[in-house]
């Protein structure tokens, strides 16, 4: 019973300078470790004709590549155009290898006037709107698929555990309910481009930090000495280099083989975040690695 999978995060390709250069490092790292499979947690890439060239790139390696939602992919696209990019049906679905089971789940909804709506052209922002949220749907079908004797493994782009206001999911304690009893290993998540690890009733739950950088546009904000220093950055503290985890399981022994790195210039600390904490999680430069038993 062994599965070995690469996991990465918020690459946001179109809005980096060296996207391509970030994409083939992480090319190269599913070459060199020959996973089982890869996938992106979120905010990928805009989903536009151009950039299926990507998606090319990782169907090259050999190496089946999987994907989650992100809130980015739907700022100026609607949900069927997403899939459509990505050559998928569903926006959440599942997939087996041996032992395990792996779940997919879309975590770009949100609720107005009590009715469950997908993300789109950023309708979240507007008010009254409860966000991010898994709608009741996919709660059944979520339900659903967690019954049987698999060993669960959960993707997800927003977190199901950070408690930081809109960062994870709203109804997460109801989704935590259910992975209590159905014999959930691990959840993995992006969106928060940051290092987290938690623990809830024997699920592991692990934040994957960004493949571009940290976004602090709030911090620069709210401060003139920084606007006037570091306003051309719009907020973004780009990473040296993509992060990226690669999972091992074997024997009910969970390997996470993170990394670690480093800011490309500006770090938060100059930024005035010395305690490098944001949005819930720590924007420390790595990966965390880590062994547990489950």
């Amino acid at each position: 019973m062994s599965t070995k999978f690469l996991a990465f995060a918020d690459l946001h390709y179109d809005d980096m300078e060296d996207g391509d250069e970030r994409l083939n490092k992480i090319v190269q790292a599913i070459e060199e470790n020959h996973p089982d499979f890869c996938i992106s947690l979120g905010d990928f890439c805009k989903p536009v004709e151009k950039n299926k060239d990507l998606i090319r790139r990782l169907d090259e390696t050999g190496i089946p590549f999987y994907f989650s939602v992100g809130n980015h992919e739907t700022d100026r696209h609607k949900m069927d155009e997403v899939l459509e990019f990505f050559g998928a049906s569903e926006p959440y679905y599942s997939f087996e290898h041996e032992e395990f089971k792996f779940i997919v789940m879309n975590t770009c909804y949100c609720n107005k006037d009590e009715k469950d709506q997908p993300f789109y052209n950023c309708n979240f922002k507007e008010h009254g709107v409860i966000f991010p949220i898994v709608p009741d749907t996919e709660m059944a079908w979520l339900e659903e698929e967690l019954n049987n004797e698999k060993i669960k493994i959960i993707f997800s782009h927003h977190s199901l555990v950070n408690e930081f206001a809109n960062r994870g999911v709203v109804n997460r304690q109801s989704v935590q309910q259910l992975f209590q009893t159905h014999n959930v290993m691990l959840c993995m998540n992006g969106h928060d481009h940051g290092d987290r690890i938690d623990e809830k009733n024997g699920t592991m739950f692990y934040t994957v930090n960004s493949a571009s950088y940290v976004w602090i546009g709030a911090q620069i904000a709210g401060n003139e000495e920084y606007l006037k220093k570091y306003g051309h950055m719009r907020g973004i503290l780009p990473y040296k280099d993509p992060f990226y985890v690669v999972v091992e399981i074997h024997d009910s022994k969970i390997k996470i083989q993170g990394m670690d790195g480093e800011y490309l210039s500006v770090t938060p600390e100059d930024v005035g975040l010395h305690d490098y904490k944001w949005n819930g999680v720590s924007i420390l430069p790595k990966a965390s690695s880590c062994e547990r038993k489950y």
